[in-house]
């Protein structure tokens, strides 16, 4: 890890850059000075940064440096590298492309042909336009009947877009149970999780709950009671889908408990064998899968018929990853980033994904390799160090690039959605569009500003070695340096 430098040195290197900017540039040093007062707090004593900020030169596209310190030391970037991921996919596929899930039947048996789309079933996103998990797939049965079959026998699902190395080897075992830590398929379903609706009973007796989707993919063993506390929970082995359902509850919960499922690709291809099932279609035999589907299909078409396909605009899953920093999204982009650059389209990888984004920032955006190494797509990897130069000037890219539009509308805006709905709300409100990132001891901020002199500001805060539980610190300290860019922007 990067030794640590004294926080006096820094303020003595502080001072020598403010001296060259106020013969240079007084605006520049006012934005200077106002930041060096933000980064004398206390807070900071002990805290790595990597500070880079510029001001967008929107017709000539000349961009001015206006502060920078340790910028070019790569750090924990956290969700922060979702930026990364995101603009390397985008830049790749551009913005045309569409998640293409196809369901096919040949003979007897249909055929779940998987493209990595992370949207399909996702409840929290699909609430939106009154559909749920299994909508699809209902429609999916109901386009079944239509053609008179009325029974298949096996589902089978290719899931050979992707690996079978469902979740990342440098993630936290601590956090297995997350949702934020589901594992990752060629299929997914419901953000690769099932949802338990848990209903107070009598004081002392077992709780009641439902689970969302109803299958029988994993078994439940319930052991929550209605007591005097919320402390609910599911454990979940590794490896496995025996459920726990534990602790104690005092009243019915508003929000799901969600769990992650092992194996998402046969999960989905178990719930689409049942909803068939339950609207009128019988599966004589059994979920199973075969990844060598694809390949025989798209080599002789002949004797396969294209019963329903699924296709999701790039728009939808860029939002997601970035707004509401899902990591399932940001890793199904990357991953299938692996898969497209990959000679010979191999299955996307751990190992191809961040390759592919890594070779964007060195020889698309001209980023240093040693100012990063990049180790998933969505920054859960304590492995990941990227500088805020590289950041920075991947927006900058973003932002001058052909993909203006559609990458800056997938950002959070400050004091309206996203992960940024609670923050910038006073005067900055509407004006901040960025991404946040957090994991334990590592905060990150990153986007741009629509300052007051109606000019645009790029800016990247990393921040490591933050004391535990100090995360609402380290956003205020944030916050004050971008509210010293806009003040200073009209000057």
């Amino acid at each position: 890890m990067l030794s640590r430098m004294k926080f006096a040195l820094r303020f003595f290197l502080f001072a020598i850059l403010l001296v060259s900017a106020v013969a240079a540039d007084p605006a520049r040093a006012d934005i200077e000075t106002d930041i060096k007062n933000v980064l004398r707090d206390k807070y900071l004593a002990k805290v790595d940064l990597s500070i880079s900020i510029s001001r967008l030169g929107a017709e000539t596209g000349k961009d001015e440096s206006l502060f920078k310190f340790d910028s070019d030391i790569p750090l924990i970037p956290a969700s922060n590298l979702k930026i990364l991921t995101t603009s390397a996919f985008l830049d790749h596929v551009g913005g045309d492309f569409k998640f293409h899930t196809v369901l096919l039947k040949k003979g007897d048996d249909v055929y779940l042909i998987g493209d990595g789309d992370p949207t399909l079933g996702d409840a929290e996103l699909l609430k939106k336009v009154g559909w749920d998990v299994t909508t699809v797939f209902v429609a999916w049965a109901d386009e079944l009947k239509k053609r008179s079959i009325t029974s298949v026998r096996n589902v089978i699902v290719d899931d050979s877009v992707f690996d079978q190395v469902f979740v990342h080897p440098h993630w936290s075992p601590r956090y297995a149970n997350a949702r934020y830590s589901a594992g990752i398929g060629g299929v997914n379903l419901n953000a690769n999780c099932v949802d338990f609706y848990v209903k107070a009973t009598q004081p002392g007796q077992l709780v009641q709950y439902t689970i969302d989707p109803p299958t029988r993919y994993v078994t439940v063993k319930n052991a929550c009671v209605t007591g005097k506390n919320n402390a609910a929970g599911i454990l979940r082995p590794m490896g496995k889908n025996d459920l726990t359902l534990r602790g104690e509850v005092d009243q019915d919960l508003g929000e799901p408990i969600s769990v992650p499922v092992f194996d998402p690709p046969m999960f989905a291809a178990t719930v689409l064998a049942e909803t068939l099932s339950s609207a009128g279609v019988s599966v004589r035999g059994k979920a199973q899968r075969d990844r060598s589907v694809r390949g025989q299909y798209e080599k002789d078409p002949t004797g396969w018929t294209v019963l329903a396909a699924l296709d999701t605009k790039l728009s939808t899953v860029l939002d997601r990853a970035n707004k509401d920093s899902m990591n399932l999204y940001a890793e199904c982009m990357c991953k299938r980033l692996g898969h497209a650059a990959s000679e010979g389209n191999q299955p996307g990888s751990w190992e191809n994904g961040p390759a592919a984004v890594g070779n964007f920032l060195a020889k698309t955006v001209g980023v240093p390799p040693a100012q990063f190494h990049l180790d998933d797509g969505c920054g859960l990897s304590r492995e990941n160090n990227v500088s805020a130069d590289a950041l920075l000037k991947v927006l900058a890219y973003d932002y001058h690039g052909k993909n203006k539009d559609l990458f800056l509308g997938s950002l959070a805006v400050g004091g309206e959605d996203g992960t940024f709905s609670r923050r910038f709300k006073g005067n900055l409100r509407g004006r901040v569009f960025g991404k946040s990132g957090y994991v334990s001891g590592v905060s990150a901020l990153s986007g741009f500003l629509k300052a007051r002199d109606d000019r645009w500001y790029v800016f990247s805060i990393l921040m490591n070695n933050c004391p535990e539980g100090s995360n609402s610190t380290a956003k205020e300290v944030q916050e004050r340096i971008i509210a010293a860019i806009d003040q200073n922007a009209a000057k």
